[in-house]
């Protein structure tokens, strides 16, 4: 409600005396002698930088260096944790108090009026605002009146009442823009008129008006969608999902969880490791100083400078001696650091912290593709993110357990929560049929999550056809590439392009059912689709050249390398050792394309909630839009005389001759089966494949022969359904235990 006033009394104020005048107090700080405005201001700024300061070391847990090391110690000590919280929030109110010269006593009485605003309706709040914009008017006529009396009118002044004229004042219904006028004001303003209405001997009538009800909004209607016209880059008929005029709005940056700020690595544990360090290397001769320690989330490097004469490839032969002095688990020795002239030392941290993706995420860099995926955090503990664009292609490898599974979900969730379906098209390939799934339902999918090795070899075989047909288009075009193709393309007012990201969660099983077709369409994909737009992500569990081949990581330079067993695993991967002393738990060695430096760095760690949270943000804006025909088989990709039989894995005519053969000979190799059954070596090998899944033999040790596993007894449980058929008589039949010797130069 709205309050009129209407004074019965002249409304002349009485001229102040110039003693009260000048006697009045002025609002704000009372300065001391010599200490002016400009001190003051700088000491607030002063606070309040050591206060964001002191926020940013002990609420959100960043690193400050010694100086914050020491003072979140010392408040710690002095106040514990809730006190030295309650310290930095009453610096940072100094600060800004100091800052706005606004005393103690103004700050709480304003916040007092403020909560009596709020709490005690709106009617109480009209009324402060009407009688304080009434206040203000006697104010400023006042004014007026002692400056006609002193100087005389003005043209200044003109419309103001001379000192003899009667001059009634009266407010006019309080509107909406008087209620924004006090609102404005009403922390300040109420209290001069609260405090000036006490001296006044004027008696003042209220006059109550009702308030007249706003007239509610009329709701507009919400817009229909309508299906758009047009095609989708594969040429069918354009859903609504992925219409022109649809805006795609991407996941909130809330659907990411941050970490919760842990602690790093105490700085007195570093010195002591330090002097261990440089004391065992003494002792085996090696002398050495410490010239820098860089902590990361979960190792540390220690940076040694080497004295004139001491080879590198000393330090390299003490690992082990170091790792058993100072108690750890795996040392890995840089000899030396890439660009400088250190050897380093990296050693596992006693307490180590977990990277969030949330805590790395940042958007999409400037000049870079809707590709972008953030891996985690380096040693220096600055994020790391890659542009698959640029990549163009990834191999992930590592154990069961290393972080492999993590990694992917990690690219896929970073590039979900920047690119549109308009931008980024996405393959998956999930053989385990568990670690993809939650992906299913988004928007972005060209088809749906591939879980048959088959369709799988179908779906490899058919981008090809899609990267054939694009580069088609860009020769009409006249362009090198997707981005030119796609800028001229929106100029002449056509639908963009978008980028296709295949992802393989298990390349080992596709190598298994048909290596031959998915070798060649990997290699295919990987020389010439990078200027088409489409991309690979191949992650596997099984780091051997059988799965990982030589043409494969010539045609793919980026490499992501979890935990190993062995050396050997870590040159099929990264084509050198290092992997084999990573710690786990997403701890991986990432070589960019086009360079040879490793770099090391913390996996980045999402859950399935974050997962869910960012999938149904995409769900709920529309349904994937699938492309039934990458699916199936290519025109003229069965060879004659070859059966889809082939891309079953346990499924072959002369498997369960193969069981007896090698039972009765109790050996196994590709070139016995070749020539006893007289197949091909590729057949052959699908065959021994066959009977290590099976159990019959062993797997692949180097040099050494396979060992038969099982004896003729246990031939009824293992051969097939309808089996039992004696060996052709085409097929030799040596003694048990007799050998053929051409397979000892089998491998």
């Amino acid at each position: 409600m709205f309050v009129r006033q209407k004074r019965s009394a002249p409304a002349r104020r009485k001229k102040p005396a110039k003693g009260k005048k000048a006697a009045k107090p002025r609002r704000g700080l009372h300065l001391p002698d010599g200490i002016e405005q400009r001190h003051l201001d700088l000491l607030g700024l002063f606070l309040l930088a050591a206060s964001i300061y002191l926020i940013f070391v002990l609420f959100a847990g960043w690193e400050g260096g010694k100086v914050g090391y020491g003072l979140e110690t010392a408040l710690l000590y002095l106040f514990g944790s809730v006190g030295a919280r309650i310290f930095v929030l009453l610096l940072l109110a100094s600060g800004l108090m100091l800052l706005t010269g606004t005393s103690v006593s103004t700050l709480a009485r304003g916040i007092g009026r403020g909560l009596h605003a709020i709490f005690m309706g709106g009617g109480d709040a009209a009324r402060t605002a009407a009688r304080t914009h009434a206040d203000w008017r006697e104010d400023r006529r006042a004014r007026a009146e002692e400056a006609e009396t002193s100087a005389g009118p003005t043209d200044v002044m003109k419309g103001y009442p001379e000192d003899d004229e009667d001059f009634e004042p009266t407010v006019a219904l309080a509107d909406d823009d008087t209620a924004d006028f006090a609102a404005a004001g009403i922390f300040d303003r109420a209290a001069e008129a609260a405090e000036e209405a006490e001296g006044e001997d004027e008696e003042a009538e209220t006059e109550i008006v009702a308030e007249e009800p706003e007239p509610e909004p009329e709701r507009l209607p919400e817009p229909a969608l309508t299906e758009a016209p047009g095609k989708t880059p594969m040429g069918n008929t354009r859903g609504v999902t992925v219409a022109d005029d649809l805006d795609y709005n991407p996941p909130p940056m809330k659907a990411l969880e941050r970490g919760k700020g842990d602690k790093g690595p105490d700085p007195r544990d570093q010195e002591a490791i330090g002097r261990k360090l440089i004391e065992t290397l003494g002792h085996f001769g090696v002398e050495a100083k410490i010239i820098g320690v860089v902590s990361g989330p979960h190792v540390s490097l220690y940076e040694l400078r080497l004295a004139p004469g001491i080879k590198v490839k000393k330090v390299t032969e003490l690992a082990n001696d170091l790792a058993y002095a100072l108690a750890s688990t795996d040392i890995r020795i840089l000899a030396p650091i890439p660009g400088k002239q250190a050897v380093g030392v990296e050693v596992p941290n006693t307490r180590r912290r977990m990277v969030r993706l949330g805590d790395i995420y940042a958007g999409r860099p400037e000049k870079t593709s809707p590709l972008v995926a953030w891996l985690g955090k380096g040693i220096d503990g600055n994020a790391v993110w890659t542009d698959l664009a640029k990549m163009p292609h990834v191999l992930v490898a590592g154990t069961t357990g290393s972080g492999k599974s993590g990694c992917i979900n990690a690219i896929l969730s970073s590039i979900l929560m920047q690119a549109t379906p308009n931008d980024v098209r996405l393959v998956l390939v999930d053989p385990k049929q568990v670690e993809l799934n939650h992906y299913e339902n988004v928007p972005h999918l060209l088809t749906p999550v591939v879980t048959s090795p088959r369709l799988a070899a179908n779906v490899l075989s058919n981008l090809i056809g899609e990267m054939e047909s694009r580069y088609g288009i860009m020769s009409q075009a006249r362009c090198r590439n997707l981005a030119e193709l796609n800028t001229k393309r929106e100029r002449e007012g056509e639908l963009p392009l978008p980028h296709i990201l295949c992802v393989i969660d298990e390349l080992a099983d596709l190598m298994m059912v048909a290596p031959a077709e998915v070798e060649d369409s990997i290699i295919r994909l990987a020389q010439k689709s990078r200027a088409t737009g489409i991309h690979l992500v191949l992650a596997t569990q099984r780091p051997s050249t059988d799965i990982i081949t030589g043409t494969i990581k010539v045609n793919i330079p980026a490499r992501i390398a979890f935990a190993v067993s062995s050396q050997t695993d870590s040159r099929v991967i990264l084509d050198q050792g290092g992997a084999e002393a990573l710690l786990g738990q997403g701890d991986m060695l990432f070589r960019g394309a086009g360079t040879s430096k490793m770099q090391r760095v913390q996996g980045a760690f999402i859950t399935e909630d974050e997962i869910a949270r960012i999938t149904n943000h995409w769900a709920r804006q529309g349904e994937p839009e699938f492309e039934e025909e990458l699916l199936e088989t290519p025109e003229g990709a069965v060879e004659e005389g070859r059966g889809e039989d082939d891309f079953d894995p346990d499924s072959d005519d002369l498997l369960d001759e193969a069981i007896r053969l090698v039972v009765q000979t109790e050996t196994a190799s590709v070139s016995m089966i070749q020539r006893r059954l007289r197949v091909g070596y590729t057949r052959a090998g699908r065959l021994i494949d066959m009977l290590e899944r099976r159990g019959v033999i062993s797997g692949y040790e180097g040099s050494k022969p396979r060992q038969v596993l099982i004896t003729q007894a246990d031939l009824a449980r293992v051969l097939q359904p309808g089996g039992g058929d004696p060996i052709p008589a085409h097929v030799s039949q040596p003694g048990p235990g007799a050998g053929d010797p051409a397979d000892d130069f089998d491998s």
